[in-house]
């Protein structure tokens, strides 16, 4: 029997420097990553040892690190090289879902965010 368990990330919130505008890459702005990682965490949860699972405090730790020390001109940018990094380091993730939120878009007109989501799987 195939078991899925998951592990997220919610709104987890970071300053980049993201955006197809000039000045939303030189002023920056906030920007909310959701991520749901797709793993079998049963021998974590039996042995009850961080060794055998996803650590998230490292996962998070590589979310930070892409959306603060790189540039994009995409969300839907951001999101996938999240979850490539993520299918990248992490052999146990079997699936990954990213979700970036940008709050302030430059646009004429009321709005609360935009959002774009990835969905990969091995």
């Amino acid at each position: 029997m195939e078991k899925k368990h998951f592990i997220r990330l919610h709104n987890a919130v970071f300053y980049g420097y993201h955006g197809n505008h000039h000045e939303e890459r030189h002023l920056g702005g906030r920007f909310h990553i959701d991520v749901e990682l797709e793993t079998d965490f049963t021998s974590a949860a039996e042995h009850d040892g961080l060794e055998h699972t996803v650590n998230y405090e490292t996962v998070y730790n590589l979310i930070q690190d892409l959306v603060t020390n790189e540039t994009f001109k995409l969300i839907e940018t951001v999101a996938r090289r999240i979850s490539e990094r993520i299918l990248a380091e992490f052999d146990e993730v079997r699936g990954v879902v990213v979700r970036v939120r940008k709050p302030g878009v430059p646009i004429k007109g009321v709005i609360d965010y935009v959002e774009v989501e990835v969905n990969e799987r091995r």
